[in-house]
């Protein structure tokens, strides 16, 4: 018999916990041979809502196989200790990559997932591996499962003047970054595998926290450096410290497109660059936030007009649609959309429903949907300068 004693079971997921909203449902797709322990061929995916869990399936930091998979959980679990994320384990593919296992991971996923992460070191970075994803996504977003895709490719052995420019890839729903830590695991595994680390763990936390409208640029919001100093020395994914860079090849490798991580001077801590996707600036959705932003409209309004699929439309004498069938579509399109502006996630929007449109013909009710984004200040102008006199 034991002594008396009060005894506590530590719980070790209660950070964890879902948030109400589903924004933060990431997912995270690794290719590797070697199957951690808690993983199976036929068992390949699993949701974990923090480190400890990943550690129970064997994703651990003294396992070399694992090792940089556990830095990248463990970094979004950092920026996001509420975070959900869906971990699926591939092998290495056998020819040209597809990136199919993207939705693989989505519908395993029942479509929930927001953003995924893909980590891809087997073969040095291409872009055309971002034309194989936004492929992909495309599928995805036919099907009623939109996601957005933070790709980390392998730049270990590349010349950073040699670059390509990924405002030309048109692959809108696809991020690059190219940014690492110099110090810290993340220098330590870059030298142990001689291959790209990235930074794609504490980015896709930093993605999964934000709100849809947010850029992950937003510095007071998004530090980068941990409480173990990881990020403090920016570097990119090939080893090269940024620090080392001439300023204007820093800002040629933004202007291409790429994320990586910078500091301001004056102001201790690292940040992101910025939010960019693979395409061209003029595209509406050349960010994160704009892809994000409309993909949740798309979900809020598509839940509350699925149900109105073949419901009756009626139409005035002269054929065009009746005042309160107008009402009834517009309300639900606005019931959706207002919730996201009361968040903050839209500056404004506005409702259009043409009453001439012929749906007796065609069966076809056409909703236009018009949305003022948040913005985002990506440079603030001061102008100052000496005057002789205030005027009042």
């Amino acid at each position: 018999m034991s002594l008396n004693e009060v005894i506590f079971n530590r719980n070790k997921s209660g950070l964890g916990a879902p948030l109400l909203d589903k924004d933060h449902i990431s997912g995270i797709v690794f290719y590797n041979d070697t199957l951690p322990s808690g993983f199976a061929s036929n068992d390949r995916i699993k949701k974990v809502f923090s480190l400890e869990q990943a550690e129970d399936l064997g994703i651990k930091d003294d396992v070399t196989a694992q090792a940089v998979e556990h830095y990248h959980v463990s970094e979004f679990f950092q920026k996001n200790p509420k975070g959900e994320l869906w971990i699926g384990y591939f092998d290495n593919p056998t020819g040209s990559i597809t990136f199919d296992e993207i939705q693989t991971v989505q519908e395993f996923a029942n479509g929930e997932i927001r953003q995924i992460g893909v980590f891809y070191i087997d073969e040095q970075f291409d872009a055309l591996q971002l034309q194989a994803i936004q492929s992909t996504v495309n599928t995805l977003k036919t099907n009623h499962m939109p996601l957005n895709v933070l790709y980390a490719g392998e730049i270990s052995g590349v010349d950073l003047s040699t670059l390509v420019d990924l405002r030309l890839s048109n692959s809108e729903n696809v991020s690059v970054t190219i940014g690492q830590s110099g110090n810290g695991k993340g220098a330590e595994l870059y030298t142990s595998t001689t291959k790209s680390v990235t930074d794609l763990g504490a980015k896709l936390g930093s993605i999964s926290f934000a709100k849809v409208s947010d850029s992950i640029s937003y510095v007071e919001k998004f530090p980068m450096v941990t409480a173990s100093t990881e990020f403090d020395e920016p570097a990119f994914a090939n080893g090269e410290l940024v620090k080392s860079k001439p300023r204007n090849q820093v800002q040629a490798i933004d202007n291409l497109g790429y994320l990586f991580l910078i500091k301001y001077v004056g102001f201790a801590g690292t940040f992101n660059n910025d939010s960019y996707t693979a395409t061209s600036t003029s595209n509406d959705l050349a960010t994160i936030e704009n892809n994000r932003t409309i993909d949740k409209a798309v979900r809020q309004v598509r839940q509350l007009l699925v149900p109105k699929l073949g419901s009756p439309i009626f139409v005035n004498a002269d054929g065009t649609l009746t005042y309160d069938t107008i009402s009834v579509f517009k309300g639900l399109s606005d019931q959706a959309l207002a919730q996201m502006e009361s968040n903050r996630e839209l500056s404004a929007f506005q409702t259009l429903i043409n009453p001439q449109q012929d749906v007796l013909t065609t069966g076809e009710l056409t909703i236009t949907l018009e949305l003022v984004p948040v913005g985002v200040a990506r440079s603030i102008i001061v102008n100052i300068g000496f005057v002789p006199q205030i005027n009042q």
